[in-house]
């Protein structure tokens, strides 16, 4: 089986390394701002369930029937809390 030379092997790692380096940036920062999004969706609906923030002004003003080209197809809004969300047959 053919192997590459071990120094070969290291010039190869040292350069996908330098250019992989932004987008390991970009992917945990991405990853930061979607951790810090849902804790703040659990916040809201934390405060809109305790009564703390009242939303019935804003719920007023929205339509009657949800538009359905709004959502794109092959979009999946299953909510990512987990497992723990479903209800459990009684």
């Amino acid at each position: 089986m053919p192997i590459t030379p071990l120094k070969e092997q290291s010039v190869i790692s040292r350069f996908l390394a330098k250019e992989l380096a932004g987008s390991n940036t970009a992917v945990a920062r991405l990853e930061r701002e979607i951790e810090l999004l849902r804790e703040y969706r659990t916040r809201l609906v934390a405060d809109v369930v305790t009564g703390k923030l009242d939303v019935r002004e804003a719920a007023a003003r929205l339509p009657d029937e949800a538009l359905p080209d709004i959502v794109e197809d092959g979009i999946d809004l299953v909510d990512e809390t987990g497992p723990d969300f479903e209800e459990a047959d009684v």
